[in-house]
């Protein structure tokens, strides 16, 4: 079900699928055990995509990790084009390529998940919150940001890298495997809500109900 990652998708299509090379420790995935190699699905990328939906592209991997063939991304991408009447969330923690490789429609929404302003390299191999911040800058189209599994951050920093690349959306989440990550606290997350508010819309999962038990 889409609605497992945000209540406001309609659709997960994964043509690509099997084992992302950035490794989360907290990755909904390795619930399952056993991460199988990557592959393209081609009975999945011939789907009839439909129309006026909004659909979440690859939520099992990452499309644009640095390990995914090109050709892969492209062949994705073409079948979007098949289906102009929907919108599609192109979500990856590698935005470096993901600009460089689209060239974005209206319909086109870039979602980055960055968990923190804070560079945890044992807990991801994604790159570093920095980069993914400066890289998302080149994408001229609709821009989201998903701060999920949130991770303790610096208010002020954190708050002026997102205001800088101008997301029409945040989506806030939280841990819900239990990863033993470094969280912060309610107030702090009251705080960076409070100021996100103020320039753009903000999305607050069911899973943050946890971290904001309590919270008026």
């Amino acid at each position: 079900m889409a609605k497992n990652m945000y209540e406001f998708v309609d659709e997960r299509w994964n043509p690509v699928r099997g084992k992302c090379v950035f490794d989360c420790s907290y990755c909904y995935t390795k619930q399952w055990g056993r991460s199988y190699p990557l592959r393209l699905d081609e009975k999945v990328l011939n789907k009839n995509l439909g129309c006026g939906k909004m659909i979440f592209i690859c939520s099992g991997c990452d499309l644009f990790a640095p390990d995914v063939p090109i050709e892969w991304i492209y062949r994705v991408i073409e079948r979007t084009r098949k289906y102009i009447n929907n919108e599609y969330l192109w979500h990856t923690k590698n935005p470096s390529r993901l600009t460089t490789i689209i060239d974005p429609l209206p319909n086109d929404i870039a979602c980055v998940t960055i968990e923190s302003n804070r560079y945890t390299p044992h807990i991801s191999k994604a790159v570093s919150p920095d980069n993914r911040f400066n890289d998302l800058r080149y994408w001229y189209g609709k821009k989201m940001i998903t701060i999920e599994p949130i991770m303790d951050f610096d208010l002020d920093i954190f708050t002026r890298m997102i205001r800088e690349v101008s997301p029409y959306q945040v989506n806030i989440g939280a841990d819900s495997r239990n990863c033993n990550l470094p969280e912060p606290s309610r107030e702090k997350i009251i705080a960076l809500i409070s100021e996100l508010e103020n320039f753009t819309t903000v999305h607050k999962k069911t899973n943050l109900d946890r971290l904001l038990k309590g919270a008026a």
